[in-house]
């Protein structure tokens, strides 16, 4: 009993870590325990902040959360259920090595110029970019990410539902950087007429 109590109260703290590294935030004061609120009622779902400062242990009230909190945590993330994070995390290390079965695109050779594919990825980004010719591309609107309207990058190949990785993004007043798409659940794209 102890080693599945422990073994949740790992798989709950990787959970609030894995919140804030897709927000890239970290909750750590009133307001961003009730920024994380809002974002809860916006999906649909509501916890209090009093609630999320309890899990992040920024009030020391020692709590079981309930499985209906930390289900709609996990949603945040884009998992169906806590079960179903928990089960994903636990198969992380062999995931690592896994091969890539998704529909893949290899832009510099399978897209014409000004063809446009609107990625998306959780939790809720999502990105209409337009194809420069040769890999390259240009942010032309995005929602929910660090990713910009006019912000340009090269990207040779995207696979449905891995990450997707692109290089020199160049983005005004920054130098050039390489940056990850869908780092946890993988990216999803469409062809855009």
């Amino acid at each position: 009993m102890k080693n599945a109590e422990s073994d949740i109260n790992k798989a709950k703290a990787l959970l609030l870590h894995r919140i804030e590294e897709a927000y890239q935030k970290e909750i750590s004061t009133p307001r961003d325990f009730q920024w994380l609120s809002d974002q809860l009622k916006f999906m649909g779902a509501k916890i209090s902040p009093t609630t999320l400062k309890r899990l992040w242990g920024y009030l020391s009230d020692e709590i079981t959360p309930r499985k209906s909190t930390l289900n709609t945590l996990s949603q945040l993330l884009g998992y169906s259920s806590f079960t179903h994070f928990t089960a994903s995390a636990s198969d992380e290390e062999e995931a690592a090595s896994a091969p890539a079965f998704g529909a893949t695109i290899h832009p510099s050779t399978q897209m014409a110029v000004n063809e446009r594919l609107m990625l998306t990825w959780q939790p809720g980004r999502k990105c209409l970019v337009r194809h420069l010719g040769g890999g390259q591309f240009v942010v032309e609107s995005s929602e929910n990410t660090r990713l910009h309207a006019g912000n340009t990058f090269n990207c040779e190949l995207i696979i449905e539902g891995e990450p997707m990785y692109i290089d020199n993004l160049v983005q005004a007043g920054r130098l050039p950087t390489g940056y990850v798409c869908g780092k946890r659940n993988g990216v999803h794209f469409l062809l855009q007429q």
